[in-house]
């Protein structure tokens, strides 16, 4: 399976470092509100564990599974309470009605076939379920601009849809969109002073005001909240 083949390679490259740090996972944790004490909670495409580890420092029993076996050596190691599988998205090792909470980060647009993927994380939540589900842009202002990662191997099997578009997609598999956000993180991640020149710095605040700014129609993901119907 050559998607399994590529983020095996990834994360035994760059480990916990994959993804993002603990702080972003935990801010995603609280979009979904209240949270039920002892309710279960499943990410799939869980990566390196983050969200799990996050969700289960609040009192949430936590599930997850990943197509990569080194992501889940990963994810194990980071919340070692969690039941972690190794496994695709479009078959999961779950029951109908088995979870309170769903969670894919940025992995279902991944998937080999995304509409069987998202039916299963539908099947597995409770009737009235919440989910927070992270989606690509396909107007994102750079990949616009610069067609930036356009070429990459990950983007060979990415799929992209506009707000619009997405927000169909997720109605018609099942869920109710409660509230988008945009994903400001790559915001933080830009160090204006990490040059000298005086060029690359302005370039850099130019950068990190676009992100501050820029609107959703062409923000890089999605962050949708919603419902089971």
């Amino acid at each position: 399976m050559e998607q399994k083949e590529f983020y095996n390679e990834i994360y035994s490259k760059h480990g916990d470092e994959t993804m993002r740090p603990l702080w972003v996972y935990s801010n995603w944790l609280k979009l979904l509100g209240t949270l039920k004490k002892d309710a279960k909670i499943v990410d799939v495409g869980c990566g390196t564990g983050r969200f799990l580890q996050s969700a289960s420092e609040a009192g949430l029993r936590t599930y997850g599974l990943d197509i990569s076996d080194e992501a889940v050596k990963v994810a194990r190691k980071n919340s070692p309470k969690s039941e972690i599988n190794q496994g695709a998205g479009e078959n999961l090792p779950w029951e109908n009605n088995f979870f309170d909470y769903v969670s894919c980060l940025g992995s279902l647009e991944h998937f080999e076939d995304v509409d069987r993927g998202l039916l299963e994380l539908v099947r597995v939540g409770k009737q009235g379920a919440k989910y927070i589900i992270i989606l690509p842009n396909e107007n994102y202002f750079f990949w616009k601009l610069k067609k930036v990662e356009k070429g990459t191997k990950q983007r060979d099997f990415e799929m992209l849809k506009s707000l619009e578009g997405w927000k169909k997609f997720l109605s018609d598999g099942g869920l109710e969109v409660e509230r988008v956000y945009q994903d400001k993180y790559p915001s933080s991640e830009v160090n204006v002073f990490e040059y000298k020149n005086i060029k690359k710095i302005v370039r850099r605040i130019i950068y990190k005001l676009i992100w501050l700014f820029m609107p959703m129609k062409y923000t890089y993901q999605f962050i949708f909240i919603l419902k089971k119907k």
